[in-house]
């Protein structure tokens, strides 16, 4: 029987959320799926371009989420970050499949990167700017949910502050934590940094 490709990838997604990234493999897929691992080379020539689309897959919902048109250039680029962020968050690892994915396969991610420089070019960045503007939010974003992921929990990260062994930084996040201070919060801190970044930059 033939393998369909969008059955493939939702399966995989299956086996992410089961057992993590480190234990999928296409030869893992293919005995899921009940195929020989050559039928699903077919789809994907290697663990990479499943991982690509597998991207495309978890960032699609976010397309339809980002701001309308003439939403005004900052508020664009901060919701559409909050977007990705959470829909990246939502899958165990999914941070980690979409760093280092192909745009051309993982076709969402670049409609994202695509937008984010229309948003910034029509807000003044020349177009060679505002590629490289789009790609420091793009990858700031995806760097940041890794870390974000392997946080620890509200419950663990008491324990944890005690071990650090650098008192102002210790200091400080136990500040932080004792004031209830969250993953979204600390986000939006560090988003609104990056933006500011890029606010200073804009040509007048």
């Amino acid at each position: 029987m033939p393998v369909d490709a969008h059955d493939a990838v939702r399966r995989a997604l299956a086996l992410l959320e089961a057992d993590g990234l480190d234990k999928l493999t296409v030869r893992r897929l293919a005995t899921e799926l009940d195929v020989k691992a050559p039928a699903l080379y077919w789809h994907f020539s290697s663990k990479r371009a499943l991982l690509d689309h597998m991207t495309d897959a978890i960032v699609a919902p976010v397309l339809d989420q980002l701001p309308p048109p003439g939403t005004p250039w900052l508020t664009w680029l901060e919701e559409a970050g909050f977007a990705l962020h959470a829909a990246l968050l939502r899958h165990r690892d999914g941070p980690r499949i979409a760093i280092g994915a192909s745009l051309t396969v993982a076709r969402s991610l670049g409609e994202f990167a695509e937008r984010a420089v229309g948003v910034l070019h029509r807000a003044g960045f020349p177009l060679a700017d505002a590629t490289r503007a789009a790609g420091v939010l793009l990858h700031f974003v995806l760097g940041r949910a890794v870390e974000d992921q392997t946080r620890p929990g509200t419950a663990d990260e008491a324990a944890v502050l005690q071990t650090i062994p650098f008192p102002l930084m210790a200091r400080g996040l136990r500040e932080r934590h004792e004031a209830g201070a969250t993953v979204t919060d600390d986000f939006r801190y560090a988003l609104g940094i990056l933006l500011a970044g890029l606010n200073m930059k804009r040509p007048i």
